[in-house]
């Protein structure tokens, strides 16, 4: 039966994780920094690779043993380092003075390639299981869809670190294309075996929405970078500075002077994109997975039904002959 709505769905719509990314905001970068990085990492290609075979199993791209095992696996590093990859071409490589991200691609091909092994070599009905509205099922998307908020924050992180040098335009286009890449590859990716194609302005919709998030997302963590607009914005906000004509305002209603906005702001931000990605994937990992014409047990089923009801009536014709 359906895992029950209450418990789970609350637990995994993450909105709990709120009062407590607030609280831990001063210590964000100690927490980010310490983070298991190898663990992380490692989560991001089962992620992906997951998310590969799901939709090869769902077309039913799976009959034969080993087919298309080429294609999965080129589709798995394609989404994996979606952003590597996005980030390369447009900054790292055509820039002097940078390194190169694509020269550090190979040495990250064999953690992916194992994850995408071990994803690939679990039985199909493994991958149903998780795709599945059950326990077991909600849980570890759920999981795997908060690291994947938690990894995407730390690109967001890494992009505009390493544009620093740009300005404030260009940072923000490169790290919202860089934010959309792996939607983009997915959905490009996902179209080569689909029965059905979706349509190309659907995709361009959908990997447009992901651009303007990313943005938005890029545009907050700029706008609290230390000389952003949000910390300028706070100093004119000082108490001793700014006057609203009414002496309890001025008092009670201002930043205090022992605060250090560049660091305040910049921490509160990015408290909040991290709840807010991680909120965003978590809530994209609740559906089920519907395999519809797909699932091979269903089709079986019916199948025998019928045959059995044909039994039956020739059974009763020979009878009634007789």
């Amino acid at each position: 039966p359906p895992w029950p709505v209450g418990g789970m769905v609350r637990f995994s719509d993450a909105s709990w994780m709120l009062p407590l990314v607030l609280a831990l905001v001063y210590n964000m970068d100690l927490i980010v920094a310490n983070a298991p990085k190898t663990v992380f990492r490692v989560a991001n290609h089962v992620f992906y690779s997951l998310a590969v075979r799901k939709h090869m199993i769902k077309e039913g791209k799976e009959s034969t043993p080993g087919s298309h095992t080429l294609w999965s696996y080129v589709a798995s590093m394609l989404c994996t380092f979606a952003s590597r990859i996005a980030l390369a071409v447009l900054w790292t490589w055509p820039t002097s003075g940078v390194p190169n991200l694509l020269e550090k691609l190979p040495a990250n091909l064999q953690d992916a390639t194992i994850a995408w092994a071990i994803v690939n070599a679990a039985p199909a009905d493994w991958i149903r299981r998780y795709a599945g509205p059950g326990p077991a099922g909600t849980a570890g998307r759920a999981l795997l869809h908060a690291v994947a908020g938690f990894n995407k924050h730390a690109s967001l992180r890494k992009t505009l670190n390493r544009a620093a040098s740009l300005a404030v335009g260009p940072r923000l286009a490169l790290g919202a294309a860089v934010g959309a890449a792996a939607p983009l590859f997915k959905r490009l990716t996902d179209r080569v075996v689909a029965s059905e194609p979706t349509p190309w302005s659907a995709v361009a919709l959908a990997v447009g929405k992901e651009y303007l998030r990313a943005l938005c997302t890029h545009s907050a963590a700029t706008a609290a970078a230390s000389g952003g607009v949000l910390v300028r914005v706070g100093e004119r906000l000082r108490c001793g500075v700014v006057t609203f004509g009414v002496p309890w305002l001025d008092a009670n209603v201002c930043v205090p002077k022992r605060w250090v906005l560049d660091d305040a702001v910049r921490r509160l931000v990015h408290g909040v994109v991290l709840f807010y990605l991680v909120r965003l994937y978590v809530r994209r990992g609740l559906a089920p997975t519907t395999w519809g014409r797909a699932a091979p047990v269903e089709a079986r089923t019916r199948a025998r039904t019928k045959a059995t009801r044909r039994s039956a009536r020739v059974r009763s014709r020979k009878t009634k002959g007789d």
